[in-house]
């Protein structure tokens, strides 16, 4: 696997030859020009022919330049590699060492700005007025053998959050059809509005133009909106969806699937020999559904699960559930009960009429053992088991914020009890949350993905979102398997190598069922940092062969469980000498983050 490729740059004056030089037909627009006119142009780049009108959805077509004679020459290859080898990397054929400063002929400057020169200012007012011109909507043609790339992204929706991500996928697309350097890729942008019924439109407009792939859409519910559009063709599309129940045949889901994060956390901390798991799971669809797997996946790898609590949305509802989750009643019960029992030993052991309060003063000599028990479960609030070893939380952001304090809070000490989640845990802030220090979660490596997101903030001068590594990987693909497949390069039997791809975000493989299976790493939070405590296989043979590894120890636990007595199994909370320093020494509760 090769690392990612900086963009090509050349001299603003060898660009304005260049663009002297093209045919009066063709557009030239500078780089990634952002042209708002009444809300119906998206930012995107027009190098493609372009005759005829686009339709009406921001359908702006944008074609990778040409490199001339700089490309590596790329055969067509039909025949699938042999199971086991290694995945195919993404961007294999473009991998000679190239710099910013890198300025040989026939490379593209993508930092030309627009009104730089005449040609790339008429480029721009063609665009402009092709896709203002609301009276017709042909599809423009395009050259004999080229390859179409459908992008469905909510650019126009009305939520602002949702339109930045989406300006950033399509920024992360653009880049990858920079970085592979075709001039036989064409990418057309097209707005689902963030709604099922934008998102048929415009799945029904990219099959009209002649699409091969398409790549989103980026909601559950739109993808379950395009699947009947697509039901009866061969056109595939990769979506950026992470909601398993939408996959089907021919839709793939790109987006990072909760249930391959709880597969890897579980088998890591289950190899560790943390086998006992408590849950705290939001209310609703999502954290049902993630019961389940959590269920299903330490079952598999040879854990138990033993106690789950829900929790509302609102930080002042998470206070019961996390209490429960902590058995803390119970826990404060029996340490009040045992304080009770040291004090009637010690009124027993001191000299008659001695006061209270100076019971174990006046034993200290006599029964010193007594004393620095009783003194240890001074600085404590509860005695007793916790019947778990690990508690899993599928929860980020804020509502993570909110309820991670609770549980040191609650006297379940993250020193002794390891906090695990998902992907959603993959975010620097966490860092600077005390609780959350020698938490676990399962995410891609980051090596690439920084090396990215440098090569991504060089060109667009702010830092992508954390999905834009998506629409990056799967613009690559598709120019992969185009460039070795050929002819028909999006059948089923292609799309789905066993031996899967290379991308920023790591190993991939497409499944018949429409999932994309990953290579994760697993990752510790700490101080202001995170850490890889256990790097993601680089091969799907390598994550096959630690599955296996995984299911010898669960039948290994499994046999364990059935021969040793019940009381052998319970983690030992129960020590007080254990707790001698709480992690929590807040009288009060944490307040609600906002």
């Amino acid at each position: 696997m090769h690392a990612i490729r900086p963009i090509i740059f050349r001299t603003r004056a060898s660009q304005a030859r260049k663009h002297q030089a093209q045919k009066p037909q063709e557009i030239g627009v500078s780089r990634f020009a952002r042209a708002h006119a009444a809300s119906m142009i998206v930012a995107c780049l027009v190098l493609a022919a372009c005759a005829g009108s686009p339709e009406p959805d921001r359908d702006t077509v944008s074609r990778a330049p040409n490199t001339g004679g700089t490309t590596s020459t790329i055969s067509p290859a039909p025949q699938t590699a042999p199971v086991g080898t290694a995945p195919t990397s993404i961007f294999s054929d473009r991998n000679q060492p190239l710099t910013p400063n890198d300025t040989r002929p026939n490379s593209f400057d993508p930092n030309i700005e627009a009104g730089l020169d005449a040609g790339l200012d008429t480029g721009l007012g063609a665009g402009l007025a092709t896709v203002l011109d609301a009276q017709s909507f042909n599809v423009p043609p395009r050259p004999a053998g080229a390859i179409t790339i459908s992008l469905l992204l909510p650019l126009g929706s009305a939520n602002d959050d949702v339109r930045a991500l989406a300006e950033a996928l399509l920024q992360a697309a653009q880049l990858a059809l920079f970085d592979v350097g075709r001039s036989d890729l064409l990418l057309q942008v097209k707005d689902t509005k963030g709604t099922p019924a934008g998102a048929q439109m415009a799945a029904r407009a990219a099959l009209v133009s002649g699409t091969d792939i398409i790549i989103g859409p980026l909601f559950a519910t739109s993808v379950q909106a395009i699947a009947p559009v697509l039901a009866n063709t061969n056109v595939p599309a990769l979506a950026l969806s992470n909601d398993r129940s939408v996959a089907s045949r021919n839709i793939w889901l790109l987006g990072f699937i909760p249930e391959d994060n709880i597969d890897r956390a579980v088998a890591q901390t289950i190899g560790q020999g943390l086998t006992r798991f408590g849950a705290l799971l939001p209310e609703g669809t999502y954290g049902t559904r993630l019961g389940q797997t959590l269920s299903e996946r330490i079952s598999r790898y040879g854990g138990e699960l033993v106690q789950v609590e829900i929790y509302p949305p609102d930080a002042p509802g998470m206070f019961e559930p996390v209490k429960r989750l902590a058995q803390y009643e119970t826990r404060r019960n029996a340490h009040s009960d045992e304080m009770a029992r040291l004090e009637q030993e010690a009124a027993l052991l001191a000299p008659p009429d001695t006061p209270s309060e100076k019971l174990f003063e006046a034993i200290r000599d006599t029964a010193p053992e007594l004393v620095s028990k009783y003194e240890t479960l001074k600085r404590v609030e509860t005695l007793g088991e916790i019947p778990y070893d690990a508690v899993f939380m599928p929860e980020g952001g804020l509502a993570l914020r909110n309820l991670a304090p609770l549980l040191p809070y609650f006297d379940v000490d993250p020193r002794r009890v390891k906090f695990v989640g998902t992907g959603l845990w993959d975010d620097p802030k966490l860092g600077q949350e005390p609780p959350l220090h020698g938490g676990w979660y399962a995410a891609p490596d980051m090596q690439l993905w920084r090396k990215f997101s440098d090569h991504y903030t060089a060109n667009f001068q702010t830092r992508p979102a954390r999905l834009a590594s998506i629409a990056y990987d799967a613009v690559g693909l598709a120019a992969r398997l185009s460039a070795v497949h050929g002819r028909d390069p999006f059948r089923l039997e292609t799309l789905t190598d066993p031996n899967g791809f290379v991308g920023i975000d790591g190993i991939l493989r497409l499944t018949p069922d429409g999932l994309a299976e990953r290579g994760l790493a697993v990752h510790e939070i700490q101080r202001k940092k995170t850490v890889l405590i256990s790097p993601a296989p680089t091969s799907f043979v390598e994550r096959d062969r630690r599955m296996q590894a995984a299911l010898a120890l669960a039948a290994s636990l499994q046999n364990q469980r059935r021969a040793a007595p019940e009381d052998m199994m319970m983690p030992g909370q129960g020590d007080p000498s254990q707790n001698a320093v709480p992690f929590s020494t807040n009288a009060n509760p944490p307040a609600p983050r906002q």
